[in-house]
């Protein structure tokens, strides 16, 4: 059985340059969305829910089809480290 803590899962995540992007991102875009007040644990599930959903995933998949690029695990990681670092921030 491979254990894994979770220091060395976010590292893993950090090599990822979408999901530093989407970090960044959040950090950087964070007052622009939300009060600079702490988010409620209701608005950090939303967040989640909204931003790593199958439907939104499947939006991606769509949206890529329909401009003519091939869809890629990308947007996926950039969503994730922009919902961390939203989480992060509020």
């Amino acid at each position: 059985m491979l254990v894994t803590t979770p220091s060395s899962m976010l590292a893993a995540l950090l090599e990822n340059p979408d999901f530093r992007e989407g970090l960044a991102n959040a950090h950087a875009e964070f007052l622009g969305d939300y009060e600079p007040a702490p988010l409620t644990t209701e608005e950090m599930i939303e967040k989640v829910e909204m931003d790593l959903s199958h439907q939104a995933t499947e939006q991606d998949k769509r949206h890529c089809r329909v401009i003519g690029e091939e869809w890629e695990l990308s947007p996926y990681f950039y969503n994730l480290g922009f919902v961390v670092g939203t989480i992060d921030k509020g």
